[in-house]
This record gives C-alpha cells, structure tokens and sequence, in this order.
C-alpha cells in the first residue's frame, strides 16, 4: 500500500472516530442510515431453542399471517409469557419465601400440565395446585 493510500485511510479513520465521539457526546445527530453508539436500554442475547420442524412449519404460517418473521413472533411470545408471569401475583412460596416452581401461573399445553401432576403427585406433592 502506497504511502498517500495509508495517509487516505489514517486522515478518514481519525475523521470516523472524531464524529463518533461527537455523536456521543449529542454534538451532532448520528448519520442518516446509521444506528448510534449509544449502548441499548435493555441489551438483548440470542438463546438457541429447539424447535421441532413440525411446529416451525405452523410458526412460519402464523408469522407470515401476522407480515412478521418467525423470530419476531417467538420472541413476542416469550415476551408476553414472562410479562404475564410477572405481573402474577406469587401463588405459593417456600419456607424461605423464594418462589417454587410453576407458582406464578406459566401457561403450559395440556400434556406438559398432566406430566408436571403426574411427576408431582409421584413425589408426594399431591395437595399442590398447578398452573
């Protein structure tokens, strides 16, 4: 690379980061096209979960029903449960009042809620309620 190439590059390198640093600071607007540094609000992580191909066929359905892709409707869904399951007042707790598990009302299909009973009742949990 020729010397006035490497000059280019320094002089737009230094130019990037000084606009950057300005847009931080809220000196100037970010560029149009261009999301901002400024860290997110609630900074999201992907989580791989399996599926199986039967349900994502019925997933992308719904999803293109609804003009959304399929990772939007799974986290919408995901969403709403955790929100839902929050907003839930605790139904029981252990004696050192931490939450137990299936207390705050998840919604799960028909055969998942016989297994939990079923498991439960095997462990002499009997008289407990389930969600």
């Amino acid at each position: 690379m020729s010397d006035n190439m490497r000059d280019v590059l320094a002089r737009e390198a230094a130019e990037a980061e000084a606009r950057a640093q300005a847009e931080e600071r809220g000196d100037v607007p970010p560029t149009p096209g261009q999301r901002g540094r400024k860290p997110a609000m609630d900074p999201s992580q992907v989580y791989s979960v399996r599926i199986p191909v039967s349900k994502l066929r019925r997933l992308r359905e719904l999803a293109e029903r609804r003009g959304i892709q399929p990772t939007v409707l799974i986290r919408q869904w995901v969403i709403e449960q955790l929100d839902e399951i929050d907003s839930d007042a605790v139904v029981g707790s252990d004696a050192d009042g931490s939450e137990t598990p299936g207390d705050r009302g998840l919604k799960l299909g028909h055969r998942r809620q016989r297994t939990i009973v079923r498991s439960s009742e095997s462990c002499g949990l009997q008289g407990r309620q389930h969600a």
